[in-house]
């Protein structure tokens, strides 16, 4: 049996780990790639733009927050996805998070597929606030948490805000939720769940 140690640091450093990632992909795509990849003004200057499409490449870390079960979990995830502007100001994403889970004891891998939406609610020249909410399902490697099945069902919501660091280039930081849990399927006594928040750091990059 895995056992997790007795000070767990790795979710902290997974997450350094992907943001520095997400930074060195963004800053070493050469520029005139950019410019093929966002030929008009308006998806370079504004993620929200509609019609624009993004890559989104980041990182999640969260602990859990209330709610706790027979253990206290911690998760840290690289995440890929992809954003569209359905309108001005309103993003359809859709991602693929790829988490580890500390349970203190027997941890676990748990890949994830979510769409949702991301709304602005605020913005200046260079940067804006949004709300976003995504749900969604997943797999494990291993009952997540304890007790509980390896399939769970994804809600995750959130806030933060971007900024534009070169063309068609926007970081990305806020904190987010994400609730974990099978949804009662497999009996009452087989769904406990995860309410854990963190901070989520990426970047996106236009296309």
């Amino acid at each position: 049996m895995r056992m997790a140690p007795t000070i767990s640091h790795r979710p902290l450093a997974l997450l350094v780990i992907a943001s520095s990632f997400a930074a060195v992909v963004a800053l070493a795509v050469p520029r005139n790639a950019l410019a093929q990849w966002a030929p008009g003004p308006v998806p370079a200057d504004d993620p929200f733009a509609r019609r624009g499409w993004h890559l989104e490449l980041g990182g999640h870390g969260a602990l859990e927050a209330w709610n706790y079960n027979i253990s206290h979990e911690e998760m840290v995830a690289l995440v890929a996805g992809l954003t569209y502007g359905l309108r001005d100001g309103l993003q359809l994403t859709a991602s693929w998070p790829m988490y580890f889970v500390s349970q203190r004891g027997t941890d676990a891998y748990l890949v994830g597929a979510t769409f949702g939406v991301r709304c602005r609610v605020y913005h200046r020249q260079r940067w804006a606030a949004f709300l976003e909410l995504k749900v969604g399902v997943s797999g494990a490697d291993t009952f997540v948490p304890p007790r509980g099945t390896r399939f769970n069902y994804l809600a995750l919501g959130g806030a933060g805000a971007t900024v534009r660091l070169r063309r068609s280039i926007h970081g990305l930081a806020g904190l987010e939720w994400i609730h974990v849990s099978n949804g009662g399927f497999a009996g009452r006594d087989r769904n406990p769940d995860i309410e854990a928040v963190g901070l989520k750091v990426g970047v996106l990059i236009g296309f």
